[in-house]
């Protein structure tokens, strides 16, 4: 199952933030809030065009915006990509300094330019990745989360599903995970909490 609710991402928030971290759900933006907020961990995969995408070259240039998802996902992962398109379309020109990042946890049937093309058909600017399945190993030991597959009775042989995060993280340009937006948040906060965090 994917983590849909407020409490599972309060169990995220709270293992990224480690001992000194809380979650604080009663602030003006629309997500979990994490209090101090941790760096991000690192992200570092090569993309459909063979070039490596560092979440620590953002690091004073822009926020990210990142989601683990993957391209056969029926609910949460298109509905979260369509929403950020939209809200980046509400920022405008301030969308400039916001990196949108969908990273893969299915390797095995996601490649670099699927993923490079199922992101572009929301949005042009917005970045896929995949990692390999050593670095998918990293990223969730490092994000604190299980991509386990799953399977439901009405699922053909050979089919499954993918446990993720259903949250975006929202890293603001010091590397520090600010807060995690529940899925189904509106283009216009996810926008709104995008032009606060810098």
């Amino acid at each position: 199952m994917q983590m849909r609710t407020m409490a599972g991402l309060a169990v995220l928030a709270g293992a990224l933030g480690g001992a000194q971290g809380c979650a604080v759900p009663d602030t003006p933006l629309h997500g979990m809030v994490l209090d101090p907020p941790p760096e991000a961990p690192v992200v570092r995969i090569a993309d459909a065009a063979g070039t490596i995408v560092d979440l620590d070259d953002e690091r004073g240039k822009r926020s990210v915006a990142l989601f683990f998802g993957y391209t056969h996902c029926p609910d949460v992962c298109p509905t979260t990509i369509a929403d950020w398109a939209r809200a980046n379309a509400e920022l405008g020109s301030a969308g400039r300094g916001v990196r949108f990042i969908f990273v893969s946890v299915d390797p095995e049937r996601d490649t670099p330019q699927v993923v490079r093309d199922y992101v572009r058909q929301f949005d042009t600017t917005f970045v896929g990745l995949v990692p390999t399945r050593a670095q998918l190993d990293s990223l969730q030991a490092s994000w604190t989360f299980a991509a386990r597959h799953e399977t439901t009775p009405e699922m053909k042989p050979g089919e499954y599903g993918v446990e993720h995060p259903a949250g975006t993280f929202v890293i603001d340009r010091a590397g520090r995970i600010r807060e995690i937006l529940p899925p189904n948040t509106s283009p216009a906060d996810i926008a709104s909490d995008l032009r606060r965090i810098r």
